[in-house]
């Protein structure tokens, strides 16, 4: 350092040190010239060290390692360190250590006792491993921070662990064996668990630390002792216990720790411990290291268990004042924490992480505000001869105790000395106890074994403290800007002015301190700030102590709900400024390398701001004054002033408000005390504040009675109309304000609209009438969240969100409702609840409901409401939407003016009726009219058919769960006239039905072997029938008869017009096709972004999804096949989405379709029906309406014409291409996979004989090998393989081989079963033609072509090794749904191939 004189001297960071006592004692600071900005000053017993800026550490003092002695002018810079980074430094008795910014520990000094946790002579810096063996592998600790003793050393872990070496119980950890040569983790246990850790910034002897420091001993055999500081109390259980004060011997040593403790509350506790280093002083002895001795560590713990039985009191007085008769026996268990506090309820608390040059502890920070907690506790154990612990006794403790009469205090710093302890308040108060031989208490009395208060001078206040071996440092604010050391010791005196310090610290006899220059005026604003913060905090803790807890304390039953309210206030603003200041204060301590933009006051401006404006002082305009010399000290252009001056303009905004709103209290005061009475008083609230009124009659309502008394009031949230005694009062929220065009009348008036009247104001002049206009738009505008400015008259909130309660008749009487307005009527998104219990929430429209809404509507008789989810119109239930009944029925379909009306579903649970049933179909003013299923789910029975006035009247379908079919008309409910039964047997009625399945009358009985019986029937199938007639048995070959089914079954296409119907009116249609194309495209497109704005959960694919279907495709040009792909996938997405008029069409169908046949609609009589209706289903005219350019069904799609020059060359070419378009191409792929399902079981009922018989061939014929099968079945041998492929490999088929032929085709048949659609199973026909053909053509030649001989054999191999079930099913199903174009070409003959194979399967001989 000494090459870098000549460098320009530093502006901040500057060191000044002195010697306190002995033959060189200075009590006047020494400035020491550096080059360099020193960070950080750390003091041992002859020693020290600097952190400067750059992270270079120096050393300077009697350096007894090196048998070197340097002074602090001409410190050494510790070179092994260069290129470390170094962020903290820290002096034990006779040993150092320094931290690096990657948490890497470097020790070296004394060794003897293991502090340097190196089993090594260690004259230079060395890093020191701290490992963590508890985990598997092992892990390196990151440290964060460090502190020294004389024989040990801590350290403090980034997961808020405690680590420990060196010698000496003082270690805290479980060993007998010393020294202890590696760092082992610390493990103190409270009663919620093992304790956590946080933040180590110390100094050996007595700077403050937010986490840990180490004691220093003395030179003389007694040791020192720890205080610590806790946040909140914590419960004491029977299995845990604060151990009780013992006697110590003068042979036994022991170092001490101080901590700061904060615990959170919930289950898993957090502890901050600040540790604070105490030094012990006495006679000069020569210097020794040597560890503890085992001997005394178990004589301690001896004397630890018998004073487990001495006698216990509850005093917590001085016992020197006492006597010291018993001084060497326990007199109390003082600290003892005690259950059920009530600082336990609160949340957590947050630390910032250390950084260099912070040399000073914070105190925990709250979460989320970056601020320090003041809520703690000061716990201390180690030597308490001179009652430094502050237990009010002498004893010893071995483990943390709680320090009683600092509870509550807000201590936020603690010091220790040799044998005396400091605590520092953020009320700027100091408390100190323990030894007092030089005054160092700062009191006049003898030692005290409890904290007591130290006398200052009036005017000032600590914000910094600082113990040695027998003096103390103060550093409090003063009559001027600057801070004043004050000094505490052998010597008393007020050491004079010393420029800005930032910090004091201390080291045996040694003091040192940190200083800045104002630069700019910057340092001196700072200062400025913090000063004013504490003394504004000083002022706010004397008023809640002297002031409000008294007169809240003695007239707890008296005190007003406004005078609680202010007390609640007051104790927030209170709470927060005493936060900042104790902030305010960490911050100076490491102004040099702090960022003032990260000054709290700036950034949780928001914060601050809250709490002022809810307290309602005038606060605003001290940090404005304060904040502005801050933010003159910065270029304009720099971040600083910029950051500084937008938090300068919000700080003078909250000044101007609050000064306003004081002006407004005095005004409304005055008005209240003018018009006093019970006539005003019933308007009287704390929170009105009065803008205008017309006392002076310069307002009265219009064509107002000549002898009628009208006063006008305008507060801040309402307009009060007063006649004689009756006051009017329209609430401000709910108020519209107009002015009136000036006619001939020449009235001056203002229109005045709320929600349940309209009244018009007329002014004596035109001022008048300007004047309330603007008041009453400044009014408003300030109630609806504005600036308190006004707007443009008639403009001022005419759309709001507000809450009424309305008071006339009408459907909303009494019913309070919060939500949006227009102009005087509800209008948007609300909510309205009514006094009996209803409510409804959702869209309002001029006053009424419209569009979408819930409703709860309650039902008295049987205690559960009705509840209803859809669309409104016009006030009534009006749309699709979801009716839940108090009963259980549910109803989910269309509602027309307040009546189901359209298609519906209606679900009847066990508390509607004795018998559970779901109808499905179309209904008419409340009532089943049209084509209906009702599912009687307790008789077994469905009815699909027709209904009027809620009975079956018509042609239907009726099925049981026996497997009975009916067929016929019905009339009031009942079945009657001529009609079909068919029984699970085949056996078939014909005949004349009366009164619920009764035959009566004429008929014809045929059995299912073809014999009739004719005649005249009367009884019920399931009882019984009475026949007189003939019987018939045919001849054998006319046997084979076939049933007519559907002669009494409504047309498929007349079934489900209804959910056709809906569909069209999604699309704004008022029916098929009579509808505009371009209001239906806009319509789907605001339904689809209606859906996402009240739809907030969707996935990412769906709300893709749905921002594709907003926009609208080319729909009024000419379809051909360049633009028909784009037009099918989107109506794929479309069909696919249920918020989509197409998508919630194909849904519903699928719903529909799966009540009628699902169950016991599952009867193979119903085949023909179900298949009927899936073609009408498959209706593509709503497709052909939104692109009219989509031909009918069949028609042609062609090519697009090509361009002049690309005709004229091909002119002489072929023809253009083209494309048919029909509804299996179009719907049906999307429509009939979610049919298949029951369509599919309906074809397996039909074939079920038939699937025997095949079935039965199949497992008989796949018994033989593959060369028999294929032999047995006519296959030339030209075909047949002679080689198979297993896994790449080839392999040569034997006689015995079995599933080694044609496998590829195999298998490709086999997936038939997987697909859903004809089109896709006749794709897997015609590809296992092609595996086919390609396995045969090596053997054969190039030009080979098939022949139906040659074919069909092996393609009868093909299908019975692909053992595919249910075969008969999959064939019907192809049959009847396929494409009509492609039946006489080469699909239809693969098909029919296939179908060929079945039958001749089935009619196999297998002998």
């Amino acid at each position: 350092m000494e090459n870098e004189r000549a460098a320009t001297p530093p502006e901040r960071g500057l060191l000044h040190i002195w010697q306190s006592t002995g033959p060189t004692a200075h009590l006047g600071p020494e400035r020491v010239l550096l080059s360099r900005p020193v960070l950080q000053a750390a003091l041992g017993e002859h020693h020290g060290l600097l952190l400067t800026q750059g992270g270079l550490v120096y050393s300077f003092g009697e350096l007894l390692w090196r048998d070197l002695s340097v002074p602090v002018s001409a410190p050494v810079l510790e070179v092994s360190l260069l290129g470390r980074m170094v962020v903290r430094v820290a002096a034990g008795g006779f040993h150092c250590g320094a931290l690096s910014e990657q948490g890497n520990v470097y020790m070296w000094g004394e060794n003897t006792a293991g502090q340097c946790g190196l089993n090594q002579v260690t004259p230079l810096p060395c890093p020191v491993s701290v490992v963590d063996n508890d985990v598997v592998p092992p892990a390196v600790v990151r440290v964060v921070d460090l502190a020294l003793g004389r024989e040990h050393s801590l350290a403090l872990s980034a997961q808020n662990e405690l680590w420990a070496w060196g010698s000496g119980c003082q270690l805290g950890l479980v060993t007998s064996t010393f020294p202890v040569w590696r760092p082992q983790k610390v493990r103190v246990y409270l009663s919620a668990g093992e304790c956590l850790y946080k933040k180590i910034i110390c100094s050996v002897f007595s700077v403050y630390s937010s986490q840990v420091a180490c004691g220093n001993p003395s030179e003389k055999t007694e040791r020192g002792h720890s205080v610590t500081e806790r946040e909140e109390p914590f419960a004491v259980d029977g299995g845990h216990y604060c151990p009780l004060g013992v006697e110590l011997t003068e042979a036994m040593t022991g170092e001490v720790d101080i901590f700061l403790d904060g615990v959170s509350d919930g289950s898993h506790r957090q502890c901050v411990y600040p540790l604070i280093s105490h030094s012990n002083s006495g006679v000069a002895v020569p210097y020794s290291s040597s560890p503890v001795c085992l001997e005394d560590v178990r004589l301690c713990l001896e004397a630890e268990n018998k004073a487990l039985q001495g006698q216990k009191s509850s005093s917590l007085t001085n016992i020197n004042q006492k006597g010291r008769v018993a001084a060497n026996r326990r007199r109390s268990l003082p600290g003892t924490p005690t259950r059920g506090s009530p600082r336990r309820r609160r949340r957590p608390c947050a630390c910032r992480p250390s950084s260099a040059g912070w040399t000073q502890g914070a105190a925990p920070e709250e979460a989320g505000d970056g601020l320090p907690c003041l809520e703690t506790e000061v716990w201390s154990w180690g030597r308490g001869s001179e009652g430094q612990l502050g237990h009010g006794d002498q004893l010893a403790r071995l483990q943390p105790l709680c320090i009683k009469p600092l509870t509550g205090e807000e201590v936020i710093q603690v010091a220790a000395g040799s044998h005396h302890s400091l605590a520092l308040t953020a009320h700027c108060q100091v408390y100190s106890w323990g030894s007092n031989m030089c005054g160092q208490l700062g009191h006049v009395k003898s030692p005290v074994t409890v904290p007591q208060r130290a006398k200052l001078s009036d005017g000032l206040r600590v914000w910094d403290v600082s113990a040695g071996q027998s003096h103390s440092l103060l550093l409090a604010d003063g009559d001027c800007v600057q801070p004043v050391l004050l000094y505490c010791g052998q010597q008393q005196e007020l050491v004079s002015s010393m420029g800005y310090i930032s910090s004091v610290c201390s080291g045996g006899q040694s003091c040192a301190l940190l200083a800045d220059q104002n630069v700019m005026g910057f340092i001196s604003a700072i200062h400025e700030l913090a000063s004013r913060e504490r003394q504004f905090y000083c002022w706010l803790s004397s008023v809640r102590k002297l002031l409000l807890t008294p007169l809240r304390t003695r007239g707890e039953r008296s005190c007003t709900h406004l005078f609680f309210s202010l007390c609640e206030s007051f104790g927030r603003l209170s709470v927060l400024i005493g936060r900042h200041s104790t902030s305010l204060s960490y911050f100076l301590h490491d102004v040099q390398g702090r960022d003032v933009i990260s000054l709290p006051l700036l950034t949780h401006t928001e914060h601050f701001v809250d709490v002022y404006k809810d307290g309602g002082f005038v606060r605003g305009k001290v940090s404005t004054i304060k904040a502005v010399s801050l933010f003159l000290s910065f270029p304009q252009l720099t971040t600083e002033y910029q950051t500084l001056h937008q938090g300068c303009t919000q700080y003078e905004s909250l000044s101007l408000s609050l000064l306003r709103k004081k002006k407004e209290a005095e005004i409304t005061f005055l008005f209240w005390k003018t018009h006093s009475g019970k006539t005003t008083e019933v308007l009287r609230l704390p929170q009105r504040r009065l803008v205008c009124d017309c006392s002076n009659r310069s307002l009265t309502l219009q064509n107002a009675g000549r002898f009628s008394n009208h006063w006008f009031m305008l507060f801040n949230d309402a307009l009060v109309h007063t006649q004689f005694s009756t006051h009017h009062i329209y609430p401000l929220t709910c108020l519209w304000v107009k002015p009136v065009t000036e006619d001939s009348s020449g009235l001056y008036a203002i229109k005045i609209t709320c929600p349940e009247e309209s009244f018009t104001l007329v002014a004596t002049t035109p001022q008048e009438k300007n004047k309330w206009l603007r008041s009453i738009n400044q009014a408003l505008d300030q109630v609806l969240g504005g600036g308190g400015q006004g707007s443009s008259p008639g403009v001022t909130g005419i759309s709001r969100t507000a809450s009424y309660t309305f008071s006339g008749e009408g459907r909303f009487k009494d019913a309070q409702y919060t939500g949006g307005w227009l102009a005087g009527r509800v209008h948007g998104r609300g909510t309205m609840k009514w006094p009996d219990g209803r409510t409804y929430s959702g869209n309002f429209k001029n006053g009424l409901e419209d569009g979408y809404g819930e409703c709860l509507i309650p039902n008295k008789v049987l205690n559960k409401p009705d509840s209803y989810q859809g669309h409104w119109r016009d006030g009534k239930i009006h749309g699709f939407g979801k009716y839940k009944y108090a009963s259980g029925e549910v109803y989910e379909g269309c509602f027309s003016d307040g009546q189901r009306h359209g298609y519906g579903m209606l679900s009847s649970g066990k508390l509607a009726k004795k018998s559970s049933s779901v109808f499905i179909g179309h209904w008419v003013n409340d009532k089943k009219t049209g084509y209906g299923v009702y599912d009687d789910i307790t008789r077994g029975e469905k009815y699909m058919g027709l209904w009027l006035d809620e009975q079956r009247h018509g042609s239907a379908v009726v099925v049981t769960q026996c497997g009975v079919y009916y067929e016929g008309s019905f009339r009031d409910n009942k079945m009657s006239g001529p009609g079909l039964l068919v029984s699970d047997d085949d056996t078939a009625l014909h005949g004349e039905f009366t009164d619920d399945w009764i035959v009566n009358g004429k008929g014809v009985l045929s059995l299912a072997n073809g014999d009739c019986l004719e005649g005249m029937f009367s009884g019920e199938w399931t009882v019984g029938l009475k026949v007189v007639g003939t019987y018939t048995k045919p001849f054998v070959s006319s046997r084979a008869r076939v049933l007519r089914l559907g002669q009494y079954v409504v047309p498929a296409a007349q079934r489900w017009l209804c959910v056709f119907d809906e569909c069209w009116s999604r699309l704004g249609c008022d029916g098929a096709g009579r509808g505009e194309r371009t209001a239906a495209w806009d319509k789907i497109a605001v339904t689809i972004t209606t859906a996402r704005r009240h739809s907030p959960d969707l996935s990412r694919s769906q709300t893709k999804v749905l921002e594709c279907l907003e926009f609208i495709p080319q729909h009024g040009e000419p379809v051909n096949t360049a633009n028909y792909d784009n037009i099918r996938k989107y109506l794929i997405k479309a069909c696919e989405t249920p918020l989509h008029p197409l998508g919630w069409l194909v849904e519903t169908l699928v719903t529909v379709y799966r009540m009628t046949y699902v169950g016991v609609g599952s009867n193979r009589r119903l085949l023909r029906q179900a298949v009927q209706e899936v073609t009408s289903l498959n209706n593509i005219n709503c497709c052909r309406f939104l692109f009219q350019g989509l031909p009918d069904d069949g028609g042609i799609i062609p090519d697009p014409p090509p361009s002049p020059s690309k005709s004229r060359h091909n002119s002489n070419s072929i023809e253009q291409g083209v494309m048919v378009v029909c509804r299996s191409s179009l719907l049906l792929p999307l429509l009939l996979p979610r049919l298949y399902p029951p369509l599919f079981t309906l074809y397996c009922l039909q074939e079920e004989q038939e699937e025997a018989q095949y079935w039965d061939r199949i497992l008989r014929l796949n018994k033989q090998p593959d060369q028999s099968l294929l032999s047995f079945l006519g296959v030339k041998e030209k075909f047949w393989p002679v080689w198979m492929s297993i896994l790449g490999e080839k392999k040569q088929i034997v006689s015995s081989s079995k599933d080694a032929c044609f496998v590829s085709a195999v298998e490709t048949l086999q997936q038939i079963s997987t697909t859903f659609t004809p089109s896709d199973k006749l794709f897997v026909i015609q590809k296992t033609f092609d595996e086919l053909t390609q396995e045969v053509k090596p053997m054969l030649d190039d030009n080979f072509l098939w022949c139906m001989d040659d074919l069909l054999p092996l393609f009868l191999y093909v299908v019975l090794r692909a053992r595919i079930r249910n075969l008969g099913a999959e064939v019907s199903l192809i049959e009847d749904l396929m494409d009509p174009n492609v039946q006489h070409g080469e699909l239809g003959l693969m098909f029919t191939t296939l179908k060929a194979c079945y039958i001749q399967i089935q009619q196999e001989s297998i002998t």
